[in-house]
């Protein structure tokens, strides 16, 4: 966290479930300066912030699955929309600020790259003189990092990758179509 921000974590607050106990991230915390707090097991009270956000995740997730009609095994692709809408929409709570801005130093200005979450849409290809150049697939997620889009084909929802080797799950397209109605 310290190389993309420049700031380092001084305390870090986690259940007492034992994930993040383990010898080599006590090392760690102790190597980094990092002061730890443990929450009582199986309380979520005592964690009311993050209890918070999880329940508005868990029901935007719920809201995108529903109506965009996918199936819950999308869940992490909707869990990755909606961090992706979260951080680049500005809020009340921080003076109108987005977190990606107060994170990085940096306005969020990717908002021509929105699309709708489960949107049918459109990638080209180049599959033979008379083949169709479009396939319609439903979009999923923004890939980080690069300007890509993950999708999946809507008829089977399972998740491919355009190549020639079909036996993979994960599609990408640089550039797509969408269209809503």
């Amino acid at each position: 966290m310290k190389l993309q921000t420049g700031k380092k974590i001084s305390i870090l607050r986690s259940d007492n479930r034992g994930e993040y106990k383990s010898d080599s991230f006590l090392q760690l915390y102790r190597d980094e300066g990092i002061e730890r707090h443990f929450t009582v097991k199986d309380t979520p009270q005592q964690n009311g912030m993050a209890e918070k956000l999880n329940c508005a995740l868990l029901e935007k997730i719920r809201y995108l699955l529903s109506n965009s009609g996918l199936k819950k095994t999308f869940r992490a692709e909707a869990l990755t929309y909606v961090s992706h809408l979260i951080n680049r929409l500005p809020s009340s709570a921080i003076g109108g600020k987005t977190s990606m801005g107060i994170w990085s130093g940096k306005a969020a200005l990717d908002y021509d790259t929105l699309k709708v979450f489960g949107c049918p849409s459109y990638y080209h290809v180049n599959d033979g003189k008379l083949e169709p150049r479009v396939r319609k697939v439903v979009f999923l997620e923004f890939k980080r990092g690069v300007i890509r889009y993950k999708l999946s084909r809507p008829a089977s929802q399972n998740m491919r990758k355009r190549s020639r080797d079909e036996g993979r799950r994960h599609m990408y397209a640089r550039k797509i179509t969408t269209h809503i109605r």
